[in-house]
């Protein structure tokens, strides 16, 4: 039997398999020598990372294993964190690129494709590591199937961001297709998801009466919020890395991009310091027993000194005094400001789980001989959650280092990229040199 790639004919008899496979194998490490060092040692680093978080996932499948730190009064440990800054950046990573393809503004059309790709992962990582936190992901999947169950929020979570993933997949067909309108119809229906979605997540923690500071309609306006704060330093790292090592799409546009994303990023965090600091004095001076003890734990309890020191300091503060100063075109400071607001959600995103949890008012939300429950993520907690965010930038990398994400209206020639590509590794496995 004879197989035609690239035009040309290739026996499947297994002498030739082991051929094409050895020639495979040269390109391979023709195309890893090629690569600057910087990147290869980025790419190595970033392997082991995800090596090491598969190591602690696999930990986690036997039946019970029990390798987490959560507790009865606890339930919800650094996963739930992990899972809930993953993909409210999802959609933060839309509304910001929305501002290019529904609003209009041209500064923030370079974002398209790239914003897609890692909106996309950053989605799939987070359903991974609710996966592993689920302990039975497939009982998930066939009770939302088989056993719906509309007034539940949960499910409602559940099928919304699986229609979500289904939206993000069309919007990258979208994207790479030559069918601008189409294009722009996917945004526009992504960017409705990118609304729903952290609502639906909002309500999950908000319609859970024993987790007093969770409760009411705050938790949704929170992570719409912070989704955009999120989703902006995410892109304003890659496009200052873009411009910095000159990657494809780097110049005007991308100088472009990162004078937009500091305005959002600057406007941003002056709103969620000012709702931050709105909705603690609300907690305090009207909210409920259990509400007060809560917040007195982010602020002078066990998760004071991570609220002040890395939430307040790290997140809010010094990236608002490096926006603030003079602007520049450079992107340097737009990445500083970017990574610490980065560093600041995460830990914010796991205050706000754990404080939901530290200080139990009622038996169903847990006794505790303390005053506050008591937590300590698990080595293999830690290691998958380093795992995902490694296996983010691992896959993006490859995919700035394979396709073309860019282009003046923010299409990049993805079709001929990666034809030109396949074609020119198909013709070195085969020996052909011409």
């Amino acid at each position: 039997m004879r197989l035609r790639i690239a035009g040309k004919p290739v026996s499947l008899d297994r002498a030739a398999a082991r051929a094409a496979f050895g020639s495979a194998c040269a390109v391979a490490r023709a195309e890893v020598a090629a690569q600057p060092r910087y990147l290869r040692r980025w790419f190595a680093a970033l392997t082991i990372v995800a090596i090491l978080g598969a190591a602690s996932a696999a930990l986690t499948v036997p039946p019970g294993a029990e390798v987490f730190g959560t507790t009865p009064p606890f339930e919800w440990g650094i996963l739930i964190a992990a899972y809930v800054f993953l993909v409210v950046t999802t959609s933060g990573l839309c509304l910001v690129n929305s501002l290019g393809m529904v609003f209009g503004i041209d500064r923030f059309k370079p974002l398209e494709m790239r914003h897609v790709v890692l909106a996309l992962l950053f989605l799939v990582a987070g359903f991974g590591v609710i996966a592993l936190d689920l302990h039975y992901p497939l009982r998930l999947v066939f009770g939302v199937v088989f056993s719906p169950a509309p007034s539940s929020p949960m499910w409602w979570m559940g099928t919304v961001y699986a229609m979500y993933l289904g939206v993000l997949v069309f919007e990258l067909l979208a994207n790479m297709s030559p069918y601008q309108r189409l294009a722009h119809a996917s945004c526009v229906i992504a960017t409705g998801y990118a609304i729903v979605a952290p609502t639906t997540l909002g309500l999950v923690f908000g319609s859970l009466v024993s987790r007093p500071f969770w409760q009411g309609s705050a938790a949704p306006v929170y992570l719409i919020i912070t989704a955009i704060l999120s989703g902006a330093s995410v892109l304003g790292i890659v496009f200052a890395l873009v411009n910095r090592l000159r990657l494809p799409g780097h110049g005007p546009d991308a100088t472009a991009v990162i004078v937009g994303v500091r305005w959002v990023l600057l406007v941003t965090l002056l709103v969620v310091a000012g709702y931050t600091a709105l909705r603690t004095v609300i907690a305090v001076m009207i909210g409920s027993a259990a509400e007060r003890d809560a917040v007195a734990a982010l602020l002078f309890g066990p998760l004071g000194p991570q609220s002040w020191v890395v939430r307040v300091g790290i997140g809010l503060v010094i990236p608002l005094l490096i926006l603030l100063w003079p602007p520049s075109r450079r992107g340097a400071p737009v990445f500083g400001a970017a990574c610490f607001v980065l560093v600041g959600m995460f830990v914010d995103r796991f205050g706000f789980v754990a404080a939901g949890q530290i200080a139990p008012s009622t038996a169903a939300s847990g006794i505790v001989a303390a005053p506050y429950a008591a937590y300590t993520p698990s080595v293999a907690e830690i290691g998958i959650v380093i795992g995902a965010i490694a296996v983010v930038g691992l896959v993006y990398t490859l995919a700035e280092r394979f396709l073309d994400l860019s282009s003046p209206g923010g299409r990049g020639d993805v079709h001929g990229v990666r034809a030109s590509m396949q074609r020119s590794m198909f013709r070195r496995v085969l020996g052909d040199t011409r």
